[in-house]
């Protein structure tokens, strides 16, 4: 009735407006004095580092996610910061008052909100609160400036460099690096010669700490790369054989990670998880059987144990609240005792090659920096000095010591060829004060803010009552609307979605309806069930439009006393799908399913004789679908503007329909009169969006195919023109039952980040791509490439957030069609054509 849309848009108007600072700063700092979260070093380092590097994020950007993993991390730190500034200098209260400002219908952002309840400008709130932070650390880094420690840059590139691991011989560092990556969780795990500086990567996803076996022939490792049994990733216990180049699978859905060889190479001693707390165990390579060292059970942590050199001991880091202490398993008496404890933060311990010493990380300053312990003197040294934080220590044979170097850009390789004692004067935080930590102003605000109308009621957490256990019934949650607005082919549609599921996502449902003053309207439900393994489901369609057209028989109408006078129609069609859908991999998802549909229609003419109603069914389908989709693309801050990586679709349809052919009459009742078009339909849609050696500059292929295998009426046709076609030309302009289009688009950045706020937008970044479209639709055998049709244009992205949370996906489309040809009497091509969308995602 209408076209191919040359507009498509969805957009959200939220009832609820809150900037992730806020949210976020404000469950952070909770009620001072319960202790649920407080400011502590990697907080204080992360803020420190940004400040002093002038790296902290603009009052902008720090009300939406949508960063890197160290960029949400610091609306994370910074919201937490900025909202104990607040309630130190305004009072807990101001959480309150702007809360309830927000409650206006009319609030688009935080700032009128933050205005009236403290008396100033967000922005000078903001820009106060950075400069007195930039002016304390500072002052407060002032022994260490002059004074730092850090060694040479070993892995410079990527901001998650973790687990630093000498070989053996000394000759290589083996290390888990996200270069090349936008989240710490995109790690690989490589290996560098330490003077040739060649690397070679052995796994990807790995996490956690590794180890090298004492010969130097194999690492161990842990990643979550295979499915168990129920199809759950758990993190499992890898090796990597150099000699072999293969890697293999030690244990399944086990838990385990941060292995550990044993000395004699026979055993690896790692970390597993169960309800909620960790333990030691020990895997035997040669029988595979699993012995269990410890068995914590009120939520402890452990971590990154270390077999002793002599193989009678496994030294490992434990925390129950906050921070880590360091503590010595003594494998024959199967004893525990403490090596070093108190409210500082230390972690990342290792053993010396002799076994004399250990190397750990530490907070004793109120910055983590490398320290060693002699076991036998108990005398403790600290041999780094860095402004950020020094984790994660390996040593080899000649003392030379590697580490894990926290900078405003991430962590770093570090390497300290050869580390000596730090003078404890030079190494100065000015935020300790008589043996406790005071972490900047930041830590002093949780102690000093205005708490003397809230009274805290103390519990302790750890002492669970006894539940009864039971089994779990479903149960629904609430049914919520959401109202709904559309403006469809020129008309105001209101209605609303609702939906409801299970509260633990196993089935539910979604729905809408939507009508306009016409009595046009728009249904929807969709029902999942994903009790079974595979989801099954169950979808229901009805559009309803109605329209008319003015009657062309001004003779017949004169008859009638009537000058002008419509024909009028009114369209219902139907459609209920039911299948079943497969999650075969990460990237490979199957659909099955039944598709019913019923078209149908009334008509009203106007004539002579009056008005003639007349009410029928023009098309009964019947689809038999089986729909394969791969999709891997790579995880990005970018991959929606400008995706990597490969989506397939393929499609193969079992079609048995009928279509009207005419009217029989019977008795002055018209019956509908059936061709029957029953045939295969085969479908492919291929993208292959390639990264250039550019920074962000992509080269997009995509690939349309479609093929129907008998002549069928020219309802059933693919239609190649349009937003999703070749945008040269109308969606009805290029059709025929085979179909094969070509796409190529050239995209780059115009700007990478824009951190511009207009009212409830926050515009991010600006990606500008040119294209070519070529294809055809068509009937003949022959393929005739001197029918393709070309067009040419360019296309706008802009990445933008509203109201804070709602993604926004702009683009704009300008496509120019180079071929000039004409279909049933209208002439195509040679002209400007647009299309603009406004949605959650772009239509890649």
């Amino acid at each position: 009735l209408h076209g191919g849309p040359n507009v498509i848009a969805s957009y959200p108007l939220a009832m609820t407006v809150m900037p992730g600072w806020f949210a976020e700063g404000v469950a952070q700092y909770q009620v001072p004095g319960l202790g649920y979260e407080t400011w502590d070093s990697h907080r204080d380092m992360i803020l420190r580092t940004a400040a002093l590097d002038e790296r902290l994020l603009s009052y902008n950007e720090l009300g939406v996610f949508g960063k890197n993993s160290l960029g949400n991390e610091k609306v994370y730190d910074h919201g937490y910061a900025f909202v104990s500034y607040l309630a130190k200098n305004y009072g807990v209260d101001t959480f309150r008052k702007v809360s309830q400002n927000m409650k206006s219908f009319f609030r688009l952002s935080l700032d009128g909100a933050l205005k009236k309840a403290t008396g100033k400008k967000a922005r000078d709130l903001y820009l106060d609160w950075t400069n007195e932070i930039r002016s304390e650390y500072s002052q407060q880094t002032r022994d260490i400036l002059g004074n730092r420690i850090e060694g040479r840059l070993f892995e410079s590139k990527g901001f998650g460099n973790l687990h630093p691991a000498w070989s053996p011989d000394g000759s290589k560092i083996a290390y888990l690096t996200n270069k090349g990556n936008d989240y710490l969780s995109q790690s690989n795990l490589v290996v560098k010669d330490v003077e040739t500086g060649k690397s070679k990567k052995i796994s990807s996803g790995v996490r956690h700490s590794i180890s090298w076996s004492p010969d130097g022939t194999k690492l161990a490792y842990a990643n979550k790369s295979a499915r168990s049994k129920g199809g759950s990733r758990y993190f499992d216990l890898y090796v990597y054989d150099f000699k072999k180049e293969k890697e293999s699978r030690l244990t399944m859905a086990l838990r385990a990670h941060s292995p550990n060889w044993s000395p004699d190479g026979k055993k690896l001693v790692f970390v597993s998880q169960e309800d909620g707390t960790k333990n030691l165990g020990v895997l035997n390579l040669e029988n595979k059987q699993v012995e269990q060292l410890t068995k914590f059970e009120n939520g402890e942590q452990l971590s990154n144990p270390q077999w002793s050199p002599d193989g009678s001991l496994v030294l490992f880091a434990k925390s129950i609240t906050n921070g880590q202490d360091l503590h010595l398993l003594d494998l024959s008496s199967g004893e525990t005792k403490s090596l070093l404890e108190g409210p500082s933060d230390s972690r990342d311990a290792v053993f010396s090659k002799d076994g004399t010493k250990v190397y750990f990380s530490w907070d004793k300053t109120g910055i983590f920096n490398i320290y060693s312990k002699d076991l036998e003197t108990g005398g403790i040294q600290q041999l780094t000095n860095v402004l950020g934080g020094a984790f994660m220590a390996s040593v080899n044979d000649r003392g030379e010591l590697t580490f894990a170097n926290f900078t405003s850009d991430g962590y770093k390789i570090s390497l300290l060829s050869k580390p000596v004692p730090v003078d404890e004067l030079k190494s100065k935080y000015l935020a300790h004060r008589n043996g406790e930590i005071k972490l900047a102003s930041v830590k002093n605000s949780l102690h000093e803010s205005s708490v003397e109308k809230i009274s805290i009621q103390n519990f302790d957490d750890s002492k669970v009552p006894d539940f009864e256990v039971t089994r779990y019934k479903s149960h629904y949650s609430p049914v919520s609307f959401l109202p709904r607005v559309m403006i469809d082919y020129g008309t105001v549609k209101v209605g609303s979605y609702l939906y409801s599921y299970d509260v633990l996502n196993k089935y539910g449902f979604l729905a809408g309806f939507a009508a306009n003053s016409r009595f046009d309207y728009d249904l929807f439900a969709l029902i999942d069930f994903r009790k079974l393994g595979p989801t099954l489901f169950l979808e229901a369609y009805n559009q309803v439009q109605n329209t008319s057209v003015k009657v062309d028989e001004p003779n017949d109408l004169l008859l009638r006393g009537l000058t002008e006078a419509t024909d009028e129609f009114r369209y219902n069609l139907a459609e209920v799908d039911l299948g079943v859908r497969f999650k075969l991999s990460d990237s490979n998802s199957l659909r099955t399913a039944f598709v019913f549909s019923r078209y149908g229609a009334r008509a009203k003419f106007q004539d002579a004789r009056g008005i003639t109603t007349l009410n029928y069914t023009y098309f009964i389908g019947r689809d038999f679908s089986f729909k394969f989709s791969h999709r891997s693309l790579k995880p990005a801050v970018n991959s929606e503007i400008s995706p990597k990586g490969r989506t397939i679709t393929l499609g193969y349809d079992r079609e048995f329909n009928k279509f009207l052919r005419d009217f029989a009459t019977d008795r002055a009742i018209s019956i509908e009169v059936f061709d029957k078009y029953n045939y295969n339909k085969f479908t492919l849609d291929w993208n292959e969006f390639h990264a250039l050696p550019i920074q962000d500059h992509t080269f997009n292929l995509d690939i349309q195919g479609g093929f129907i295998d008998t002549k069928v009426d020219s309802f059933f046709n693919f239609f190649g023109g349009g937003i999703l076609g070749n945008r040269g030309y109308p969606y009805f302009s290029i059709e025929g039952r085979k179909m094969l289009l070509g796409r190529f688009t050239y995209r780059f950045p115009l700007f990478r980040h824009l951190g511009l706020r207009l009212m409830h937008m926050y515009f991010d970044k600006v990606f500008l791509g040119v294209f070519y479209d070529y294809g055809n639709a068509f009937n003949k055998t022959k393929l005739e490439l001197s029918n393709f049709k070309s067009s040419v244009g360019f296309e706008i992205r802009a990445d933008s957030f509203s109201f804070y949370s709602f993604p926004t996906r702009i683009f704009f489309n300008a496509a120019y069609g180079l071929d000039k040809f004409e279909a049933g009497n209208q002439s195509y091509g040679k002209e400007w054509r647009y299309y603009f969308g406004l949605s959650f995602g772009y239509l890649d």
